[in-house]
């Protein structure tokens, strides 16, 4: 099964006539986690086809608004549509409160929907979705800032199909059984173990979202052997200082970190409205061989 990445807006601080506020939606066969909610995130997400219906969790970086301003909403349209599954949201600490004092106020009207609120704090942690393994890290930012990496499931090695055979397992369900990692039962009694007969499991496919940070170690253990890393490139190198005063990184910076972290492919996003995003993945490619500029609505 593979990952899906839809950039539904990769511009830095303000929405712009191209680009959305932050949001990345990671998709597989059905279901999704969205990375980032702000502005006009589920308009663009309906436009790609995604289904709003089928969304298992919102990983909020930081409380900045272009991070988190079409949270609200979303929550609210969600409520409208009479979702009884539950959403999980997870944010740095400070969300809990902040989304119980909107509904105070009338603005979320999530109706039965239950919103379950994991607070990011210290170290990170690990969420448990049933299609998605999602774990968080702190990053360096000018506030509570974390990151996130969003993985499927490992899936289980190959199976020996002739081995299995010579072992006495008929050809049907059973050898079905056997792949899956259950042991099965014959006609005569006999159980046979699927240890030794399915080899090594295979990695799920995996990703990291690390948005908005200065270059730290924590992003390259995000990062550490990702299919693909997504992570903010807001300036050109040329303005590397004032990106760093600002809490930023330049793509230069965000492919130092993809090289350390051997990363598959860097996701370059989260381009201020001053920046062309090809032009800073250009000047990152001699660090990291394969970069990827995101564009709104654009999959990966």
């Amino acid at each position: 099964m593979k990952l899906r990445l839809i950039p539904l807006g990769t511009s830095a601080g303000r929405p712009t006539l191209t680009r959305g506020a932050s949001a990345l939606a990671v998709a597989a066969e059905g279901s999704w986690v969205l990375c980032d909610c702000g502005e006009g995130a589920q308009i663009a997400a309906q436009r790609v086809g995604l289904s709003l219906s089928r969304l298992d969790a919102v990983l909020i970086t930081h409380l900045h608004g272009d991070h988190f301003n079409g949270l609200p909403g979303l929550l609210g349209t969600l409520g409208l549509e009479g979702r009884q599954r539950p959403l999980i949201v997870a944010g740095p600490a400070g969300i809990a409160d902040l989304l119980q004092h909107l509904a105070r106020a009338g603005s979320l009207g999530t109706g039965d929907m239950e919103v379950r609120v994991f607070e990011q704090r210290g170290a990170g942690g690990q969420i448990s979705l049933d299609g998605f393994h999602v774990e968080s890290r702190p990053l360096e930012h000018r506030v509570a800032t974390f990151g996130y990496r969003v993985a499927l499931p490992d899936r289980p090695g190959s199976l020996d199909v002739q081995a299995a055979l010579s072992a006495g397992v008929p050809k049907g369900p059973l050898l079905g059984e056997l792949k899956a990692g259950r042991a099965v039962t014959l006609a005569d009694g006999r159980v046979v173990d699927p240890g030794g007969l399915i080899g090594p499991s295979k990695r799920g496919m995996s990703m990291a979202y690390v948005l908005d940070t200065v270059p730290c170690a924590q992003a390259v253990e995000l990062g550490r052997d990702v299919d693909a890393l997504v992570h903010e490139a807001t300036y050109e190198h040329a303005r590397a200082e004032l990106a760093r005063q600002r809490g930023h990184s330049t793509g230069v910076e965000a492919a130092r970190i993809a090289a350390d972290a051997r990363a598959g492919t860097l996701v370059l996003t989260h381009f201020s409205p001053s920046v062309i995003g090809e032009t800073v993945a250009e000047e990152a490619r001699s660090i990291h061989p394969s970069i990827a500029a995101a564009a709104d609505l654009r999959e990966i």
